[in-house]
């Protein structure tokens, strides 16, 4: 499989994420996904979100301020 069949299967799979998060989360709150390749020299992301772009900035801003300070430990690994 090349690069860009891999990137488009991760997509479909990402949208059916994304589907499943929407359905059980509160209409209140918004999510992003983001994927992105461990060893990739090119930094590809992907990301898909609920919500409008300058809500995602913000939102990213955010949690990469607490991620920094480390912040309440928040964030956790499966």
């Amino acid at each position: 499989m090349n690069q860009k069949e891999l990137e488009e299967k991760v997509k479909e799979k990402m949208q059916d994420i994304a589907r499943m998060i929407k359905s059980e989360i509160p209409r209140e709150f918004g999510f992003v996904l983001l994927t992105f390749a461990h060893e990739s020299e090119n930094g590809q992301m992907i990301y898909v979100s609920d919500s409008n772009r300058e809500d995602v900035v913000k939102a990213m801003r955010e949690f990469i301020e607490k991620t920094e300070e480390n912040y309440g430990n928040d964030t956790g690994k499966y």
